[in-house]
């Protein structure tokens, strides 16, 4: 009789072995990747909105500047004079065509930019606004309300302006470790100077 051979079939064990550990590396690597792929689309994403919310505040800025008819804060020539340096805070007349004189303000409260709106009177009539810098017939200044103030950007760890001719604004911003640094200048063509 005539034996019969089997034949085995599958895999070895150290076929078997061999197929798990390579899976198992390409597991990793995969998943490695993966998670480089979101740490640089997180980076991104972060770089992409600080630099967004930097153009908008720039933006905003410049363009009421432009039309600001007086700058009420006294701005250092550069950033680099000496006991003189950059406010983080700024105020200038609404040139905007607004009937009343106000006045707009911008400072920094922790890491929120905040806008004002100003206007100044006398307490003899306070219903007629005046310029920041009047006087009344005892040679006092007038008195001041806020009637608007909103958080304009967020994310901002400094902002500093200065100028003579031109306003210089820098603004830097910071979020997750991920630092941002936008500067602009603008020239205020309607200045009562």
């Amino acid at each position: 009789m005539i034996k019969k051979s089997k034949k085995n079939i599958g895999f070895t064990l150290i076929e078997v072995m061999l197929t798990v550990s390579l899976s198992i590396v390409i597991f990793f690597i995969v998943y490695d990747l993966y998670l480089l792929s979101q740490k640089s689309f997180n980076t991104s994403n972060t770089k992409m909105e600080l630099l967004q919310n930097g153009r908008i505040i720039i933006d905003r800025i410049t363009r009421e500047i432009r039309q600001s008819q007086d700058i009420v804060t006294p701005l250092p020539e550069s950033k680099g004079v000496e006991g003189f340096d950059p406010p983080t805070e700024f105020q200038f007349q609404d040139g905007h065509g607004v009937p009343d004189i106000q006045y707009l303000r911008y400072y920094l409260s922790g890491t929120d930019l905040y806008r004002q709106r100003i206007t100044y009177y006398f307490s003899e009539e306070p219903g007629t606004f005046v310029y920041w810098d009047a006087v009344d017939q005892f040679l006092e200044p007038p008195e001041s309300i806020v009637t608007d103030n909103k958080i304009i950007a967020e994310y901002i760890s400094n902002i500093a302006f200065y100028g003579e001719d031109f306003t210089n604004i820098e603004v830097w911003l910071t979020k997750n470790n991920i630092n941002e640094h936008i500067y602009s200048s603008v020239w205020g063509r309607n200045s009562r100077e």
